[in-house]
């Protein structure tokens, strides 16, 4: 069983509520075993989540939103623009629509998809992940590329990786866009954000 499985299994669920603060924002989070760090928020989201360029007006979309944490940070600071968080973990999906819920946020919206297929034909300004890794790293190719087709001029891809696979994700950013920045970094994380020229 993987948190990238369309629909995780296990013998109950066991959901816990965690409190926390991300750039002042104080938030309440409903979490569970089969999605992504179901204990806390991990560094690496929380890194992204702290230095992440987002204006009021944006659309966004939080790509692998798990259960939902950048989302609704970016729908927070983004009072007049608009959130889509998608994952394919349907319980991801239930849990981010929960915290949603919880935390007052009435400009996001939660789908259901594999990668970009939820997003046919949508642009935004910026798209944020802090991808699948252990998915590998074709996958994560197809969520760096993919994210070309729905950014808007001058859009910005902003995603976070582990440190020991900095130079790999460094290569496929260089490759496909025409501006690369390392932002931030922590003690295993740094923070890329990606941009088109045109």
């Amino acid at each position: 069983m993987h948190y990238y499985d369309k629909e995780p299994t296990f013998k109950e669920l066991r959901v816990r509520k965690i409190r926390t603060i991300i750039r002042g924002i104080p938030l309440t989070l409903v979490l569970a075993p089969g999605v992504f760090s179901s204990e806390h928020v991990d560094e690496g989201t929380r890194l992204l989540a702290e230095n992440m360029v987002i204006m009021s007006d944006w659309d966004i979309l939080d790509m692998g939103c798990g259960y939902g944490v950048l989302g609704i940070v970016a729908a927070k600071l983004a009072p007049k623009g608009r959130v889509v968080m998608v994952d394919i973990n349907k319980l991801a999906v239930k849990l981010a629509m929960m915290n949603t819920r919880i935390n007052g946020v009435s400009n996001a919206e939660v789908r259901w998809g594999d990668l970009y297929n939820a997003v046919v034909g949508e642009r935004f300004n910026t798209v944020i992940s802090n991808p699948p890794i252990t998915a590998g790293l074709e996958l994560n190719r197809r969520l760096i590329i993919g994210a070309r087709e729905h950014l808007k001029p001058g859009g910005l891809l902003q995603i976070v990786v582990p440190k020991k696979l900095r130079s790999r994700f460094e290569e496929i950013l260089f490759k496909n866009y025409d501006v690369v920045e390392r932002v931030a970094k922590s003690g295993s994380h740094v923070v890329f954000i990606a941009k088109l020229m045109h």
